[in-house]
């Protein structure tokens, strides 16, 4: 069974990734959560949803995982963390996927992993506490960017966001034009 790797913190968005994280339980892939804390803490999401995490960050592996979810939010406070941007470049390196949706591909700049590859964000250049980590060069004003083994899109581009990570964990197949209508187009039934 594959394994994903869901990074969750302090003000994270989570209906950033609530049709995502669906999707893979229903495509059977397990999905774990951590955070920098103990998995005994809370964490509180931009919505106050109170969650507590599967590992603190201290207890994973990267081998043991085929990709990287990062949520949008605010990640500045984690902008320094050694521990997470060093698993953020063993993804990288090891050309796992990383999937960063808003605000979370700050976090990518933080790791040096924007330096390089072109993505998109919900971020500008207004956004002072991240103008040191993003490199603006690279970005893309698009709605989404796949570039090598790293996925990014706009908070709000969460549907397509959530249809290329699971084709690029080879769970819909390519010529799958609306893998997920559900969601997009309502219905009576």
């Amino acid at each position: 069974m594959k394994k994903v790797l869901l990074f969750v913190y302090d003000s994270f968005a989570e209906f950033e990734i609530s049709i995502l994280i669906t999707c893979l339980r229903g495509k059977g892939i397990q999905l774990e959560t951590f955070s920098i804390n103990t998995n005994d803490i809370p964490i509180i999401s931009a919505g106050n949803l109170k969650i507590l995490a599967d590992h603190s960050i201290k207890n994973i592996n990267s081998n043991d995982y085929e990709a990287l979810l990062i949520p949008g939010g605010s990640p500045y406070p984690l902008l320094e963390n050694e521990l997470l941007l060093s698993l953020i470049r063993d993804f990288y390196t090891n050309n796992k996927m990383i999937g960063a949706i808003c605000g979370g591909p700050a976090l990518l700049g933080a790791a040096g992993i924007l330096n390089e590859i072109s993505y998109t964000a919900s971020l500008s250049k207004e956004d002072r506490e991240y103008t040191d980590v993003l490199n603006w060069t690279n970005k893309r004003e698009d709605y989404l960017v796949i570039d090598q083994n790293v996925i990014t899109a706009t908070g709000s581009n969460y549907l397509k966001f959530a249809e290329e990570v699971l084709r690029a964990l080879g769970t819909i197949s390519e010529d799958d034009k609306e893998p997920l209508k559900y969601f997009a187009v309502p219905s009576i039934n």
